[in-house]
This record gives structure tokens, sequence and C-alpha cells, in this order.
């Protein structure tokens, strides 16, 4: 990613976690436009329920938790129940109070539309 741009992964926390599941961060995508932010990020066997997202002091946190599978006596796995976390510093050009979220297939689709002021526009010229 580049280091230039102020939509960028928070690696530092201050917390410490409590629980003896796994913790993963998600892999993400991120892109630029001159409407939004797009994040995409990879939450395989989350519900949506499972998912949460909030924007604090300029900050993005997401968190999502994924339960085990089937039912059953269990012979053989590799999926396990985990907890995904990410935290992103978010530019001030981004409209919070736009932000969708969408988890579709698997993938979670976070649009952090650019606020009106931010987008750039074509000036037409007039002639006398």
């Amino acid at each position: 990613m580049n280091q230039d741009k102020n939509l960028a992964p928070k690696t530092e926390t201050t917390a410490e976690s409590t629980t003896t599941r796994p913790v993963v961060a998600p892999t993400v995508d991120i892109y630029e436009n001159e409407r939004e932010y797009l994040i995409l990020a990879d939450l395989p066997g989350v519900p949506s329920d499972g998912v949460r997202i909030r924007f604090e002091n300029g900050e993005l946190s997401l968190d999502a938790t994924r339960q085990n599978g089937e039912s059953g006596e269990i012979i053989g796995t590799e999926i396990v129940a985990a907890d995904y976390r990410r935290l992103f510093r978010i530019p001030e050009t981004v409209d919070s109070e736009a932000i969708d979220a969408k988890l579709q297939n698997g993938v979670l689709h976070l649009v952090l539309p650019k606020a009106s002021k931010a987008r750039p526009r074509q000036i037409s010229v007039k002639a006398n």
C-alpha cells in the first residue's frame, strides 16, 4: 500500500487479548476513486451478524467472529473458530455518516464515500 495515503491499516494496539481463540487480521484490498474508498476484507465463514464495525476518532475498527462449522463429530479440521480484527486510520475527507458495509460471499465490502467538498470537480468556463 502506498504510504503517502491517509487510509492505512493501523498495526499497533493497546488492547490485550483475553481469549484463547485465534485472532487473525483479515486480508484486505483497498481501492480509491474520485468518489470513495473501497475496502474489501476476506471474512470466510462469518455471518453478517458476526461482524462489528465501528468508526470513532478517525479510526475504523473491524471485528468479526467465525464459529465452528457443522455439528457432529469432527474427524478432521483445518478451519478453526477464530476472531478477525483490523483497525484503519481514515482520512478526514471521508463522509463518516455515509459509510456503508455489505457482506457478500465471505467478502466484506466497506464503502467510505468522500465528502463532496473533497471530491474533484470540473469547472465550466462561460463565454461573455
